[in-house]
């Protein structure tokens, strides 16, 4: 999350100023990461009908990874088709995980009874609100730090620092934290078979 942000933060930062489209191409450029965000929802309920969720979780992570590398190298300074066409990608790719994301927190609930004989959906889905919230704010304070350090002014024709500055915030830096959810996603075990074994214990009162 903390990586999309960053990315969706500077994406008018990046179409006004590395793509030099003005202001006048900020809304379309965002217009586009909203509607690949939109059929990554929809997609998203898709695929998990037939193919296992946490693995598309975690592949769509790794290929969002794989993508924003390659934007960062392919993209040149007012190659405004290609870098519309990265950006529905990396949002399409990047944003299949969020139902994912919601679907495994009541899934992780279940686990703990089944595990602990406590259900704490409460604290649970709380909690995972209050580090939503500190990551978009921790996402806003990085953004705003880094724009100041690459040299960031406003409305003026922007430095080579300052253009390297807003590059990386759009495609390695959010990337890299792609790759660690990836990865990281490897490590989680409670997939849809797992998970049917769970709902048949809870069915059967079967906990710790």
């Amino acid at each position: 999350m903390f990586g999309g942000i960053v990315r969706n933060s500077v994406a008018a930062y990046y179409a006004k100023y590395y793509l030099h489209g003005g202001n006048e191409l900020i809304s379309p450029f965002l217009t586009t990461g909203v509607v690949a965000s939109v059929m990554a929802m929809l997609l998203a309920g898709t695929i998990t009908r037939y193919y296992d969720k946490i693995k598309m979780f975690r592949y769509t992570q790794l290929l969002t990874f794989v993508a924003g590398v390659a934007m960062y190298f392919a993209v040149g300074e007012q190659n405004i088709y290609l870098a519309f066409v990265f950006f529905f990608i990396i949002t399409l790719l990047g944003d299949m995980q969020l139902p994912v994301y919601w679907a495994s927190i009541a899934e992780a609930v279940d686990y703990g009874e089944v595990k602990t004989g406590t259900r704490v959906s409460g604290l649970a889905f709380g909690g995972i609100l209050f580090f939503q919230k500190l990551g978009m704010g921790l996402a806003g304070g990085f953004m705003g730090f880094s724009l100041s350090f690459f040299g960031y002014q406003a409305d003026v024709k922007q430095s080579p620092s300052s253009l390297l500055g807003i590059t990386l915030m759009m495609t390695l830096i959010p990337s890299v934290f792609n790759l660690i959810v990836g990865l990281f996603m490897k490590k989680y075990v409670i997939n849809d078979k797992y998970y049917e074994g769970i709902k048949q214990q809870l069915a059967q009162g079967e906990t710790a």
